[in-house]
């Protein structure tokens, strides 16, 4: 008698959790309420953009309008996207744009073109696989030549001719499991990824490795740089141009430590510095390309999105160029001291070092000596 009062319970337990998940599932399935049901659709929001005042696609976008254009025309050219239903390539990359270029969340994107969390996020993520498939149309690697805007200038030919792109590391937020976190802290406390791009006189990126533990030294990833499988190139008789995080060598030319970059802005230490190392650390820092670096310093967390932003960053600058680097004439320090290069136990490795220190600082001398000659010269004249 008890068993069969049990089975009874059962099947009443039963039947009354089936019955409210068949409840739920005609709410949610069936009879569901419509969300998004703003008059204004996704594509409708993006066409009133694209059709509406410049400024505005700048400042939803980040691009102007007809570069917009060119980059939709061109992921459809090499059939890297395709419009689907519902859904234009525009307006996908539209999706893109918002996300990474001011770190939009997922839900706010929903409201905006009225689509589901998991329709914005599958479309999210092909834009970003199909951008960084243009990785090798848009980051060729330095060639041989001295660039026009070196040569073209008189304030950095012929000293940099031999220049063909600066090189800097730059820390971006990473998101990584907590067993990792500590080998991504960086000195400041937070979790990041070093990134190291190098950078032409025009301001695009030309090489790109992300995804280095915030803690690792600068110069442990340019080491990673020079030797892995798609590595870092420096044309023979050439050097890029590096901040004094680096090592001085022959390919890699550092400032002076130590030296203002301004003669007229700090009279009597610019007195006790020797001036042609005042000079040179001048004409360097405007060559160096610091500000570029402010593109990747965003909440970009993994590693596709870093290369996505530079290639997009290549993309508007081959469409839309602003020279407005050449014009800067800001103010900055060298730090007094930096966390150090890693030692290398090795004597044979230690004393190539050395060497290449000293070829490197014959040259550096040579360019720094070449400009206060010349900027005495034209003292003389004046």
């Amino acid at each position: 008698m008890a068993s069969s009062e049990d089975d009874e319970d059962v099947i009443v337990a039963v039947t009354a959790e089936t019955t409210s998940l068949i409840a739920c599932y005609y709410q949610y399935f069936v009879e569901k309420t419509v969300c998004h049901d703003s008059i204004l659709s996704g594509s409708a929001h993006v066409d009133e953009v694209l059709n509406g005042h410049d400024a505005r696609c700048q400042n939803s976008f980040r691009m102007e309008k007809h570069v917009f254009w060119l980059l939709c025309e061109l992921l459809q050219e090499k059939q890297l996207l395709r419009h689907s239903k519902g859904v234009r390539v525009e307006e996908k990359v539209a999706i893109f744009m918002l996300a990474v270029g001011h770190n939009e969340r997922n839900r706010i994107l929903q409201e905006r073109f009225q689509h589901s969390g998991e329709t914005i996020s599958r479309h999210f993520n092909a834009v970003l696989d199909a951008i960084v498939q243009l990785a090798d149309d848009f980051l060729q690697p330095a060639g041989p030549c001295t660039p026009d805007e070196i040569r073209d200038n008189p304030r950095f030919y012929p000293y940099f001719k031999n220049c063909v792109e600066a090189i800097d590391g730059t820390h971006i937020p990473a998101m990584v499991s907590e067993e990792e976190q500590p080998i991504y802290r960086n000195r400041k406390g937070f979790i990041f990824q070093n990134v190291l791009v190098a950078c032409s006189v025009d301001l695009q990126f030309h090489y790109v490795l992300a995804g280095w533990e915030g803690s690792a030294h600068e110069g442990r990833v340019l080491d990673s740089a020079l030797t892995r499988s798609d590595k870092l190139i420096v044309p023979k008789g050439k050097f890029y141009l590096g901040d004094a995080g680096f090592a001085l060598t022959p390919s890699f030319i550092t400032p002076y430590r130590g030296v203002r970059y301004h003669l007229k802005e700090y009279g009597e230490i610019a007195q006790k510095m020797p001036k042609n190392y005042l000079i040179f650390d001048t004409h360097h820092y405007g060559m160096q390309l610091n500000v570029l670096l402010e593109y990747l310093k965003g909440d970009s967390l993994f590693l596709k999105i870093v290369l996505a932003c530079c290639i997009i960053h290549n993309h508007i600058r081959k469409e839309c160029i602003n020279n407005f680097f050449m014009d800067g004439e800001d103010v900055t320090t060298i730090p007094e001291t930096d966390p150090g290069i890693p030692e290398d136990n090795n004597e044979g490795a230690r004393l190539g070092r050395n060497k290449e220190r000293d070829l490197a600082s014959e040259l550096r001398t040579s360019i720094a000596n070449a400009m206060w000659n010349n900027y005495r010269r034209r003292r003389r004249t004046i």
